[in-house]
Formats: C-alpha cells, structure tokens, sequence
C-alpha cells in the first residue's frame, strides 16, 4: 500500500474543521464531509496515496498555472489501473465532465467525477512528461518529471509495473480540430479553482504537479497544487 505521502511531500496533518476557508484552496467545505488530510506539491512534486471507497478528493490550483497528472491503480490488483482510451471508449468523448463515471482498463467504475470549476479542459491524449519525451521535443530540462514521479511512488508502494498508464492531465487544455490535429494551448485554470472527485473503490492514485513548459500549457509558470482528501462524516455540520 502507498505510505500517507512521498519522501520531500509532508501532509499539513488533519485540519480542524473552524480552520476550513483561511486558504483560497480549501474554499467551504460540501455538508456531511471534513477535511483528513492537505498534500502541498511544489512544481515537479509528487504525492502517492491510498484512498479508501467514499473518500473524495478534491485537486486544487491555489494560484492556477499547474497541470496535475493524474493515475489511479485499483488497491486489490494495481494492474487495473484508470485508462484515458477506456474512458473515451465508455463516454465516446475526449473530455470528461462532472456526472461521469471513469473507468478503469477493465471498466470496472473507479472515480465518480464531481464537480469541477474550471472550463472543463483536462487532457486525456498526452503521455506523461518524461526524460525520453524531453529529449523527444528537444528540450536539456533536467528537473524532475511526472513518468519518474509515477515509478517513484509505486516503489514506494512495493508495486512493479514496467509500464507508464498515461495520465489524467488535469487543468491541461488539449483539442482536436477537424483534420484530427492535437492542438495545446496554455491552462486556463485560475486561482482557486479545483475538480473533485469521489472514489467509487479502495484506491492507490498518485498525483504529480508537472514541472514541463514544452508548449507553454502552463503559460511559463507552473505555480504548485494542493490534493484534498475528505472523508464523510454525517454528524458533521455544513459550512
């Protein structure tokens, strides 16, 4: 199972529920939910988590200017993992919105998207950031990057999968235009503004804040994210 957070990654720890709104990030918290635990990622940070059934996650931008990959592995076999080609498959579109259900490379139901308060644009063409894909673009960056990030949290979790699923890029804005060319454009994604997700099975997901500028997807700037895990509580009052 992944450790509560990654090596260079520490939790802020449980967060009392009359501390919810002193951060942009954390905005009001849904009624019946607290907050467990905040994970802040610098550019090129990453943090791997389990996450048990009913736990939603919310996946904010503090200052916006960050893509979020994103993977999710199914806690009882890790080879079934989320799958961006399924997904297209079972929703027969290139973005996902809140009401769906993604899926996982086996269509089993992982992630109930929720809520999201940006424009919608959330990759699901691009592989991960890697040093293969840097030197692919020809580009010398040497900060870290999302693929090693990946494999870094599954050894830590003890887990072996040779391959690299691609992500779920959140906040990242991709399009197809009508001769089937990728278009990139820089994330749209403001200060504040965060997808929320509700976990449908126990869980073993990892988020990386990609620390890539090839193509300028985060205008030059990426500015770091926040990963908010809540649990249900139903005698918890509602702010």
């Amino acid at each position: 199972m992944f450790p509560d957070f990654q090596e260079g990654t520490e939790p802020l720890g449980d967060v009392e529920r009359h501390m919810v709104g002193i951060h942009l990030a954390y905005k009001r918290v849904p009624r019946g939910l607290t907050i467990e635990t905040v994970y802040p990622l610098a550019p090129g940070e990453s943090v791997g988590c389990s996450v048990t059934a009913g736990t939603t996650v919310r996946v904010v931008n503090p200052r916006g200017h960050q893509v979020v990959d994103l993977w999710a592995f199914v806690q009882s076999d890790p080879t079934e993992y989320l799958s961006m080609a399924h997904n297209r498959t079972a929703h027969y579109s290139t973005r996902f919105q809140a009401g769906h259900v993604l899926v996982s490379n086996r269509f089993k139901k992982l992630l109930r998207f929720i809520e999201d308060t940006t424009d919608g644009f959330h990759d699901s063409f691009h592989a991960a950031c890697s040093v293969q894909s840097y030197a692919h673009f020809g580009s010398d960056q040497q900060h870290p990057n999302c693929e090693d990030n990946l494999q870094k949290a599954l050894h830590e979790a003890g887990i072996a999968i040779q391959i690299t699923p691609p992500p779920w890029n959140l906040f990242e804005k991709s399009f197809v235009d009508e001769d089937g060319l990728i278009h990139d454009g820089t994330t749209s994604a403001k200060a504040g503004d965060y997808v929320e997700l509700h976990a449908e099975c126990d869980l073993l997901m990892v988020f990386s804040a990609c620390r890539s500028t090839i193509g300028n997807i985060q205008g030059g700037d990426p500015a770091g994210a926040q990963i908010l895990l809540y649990q249900h509580d139903t005698s918890a009052a509602g702010y």
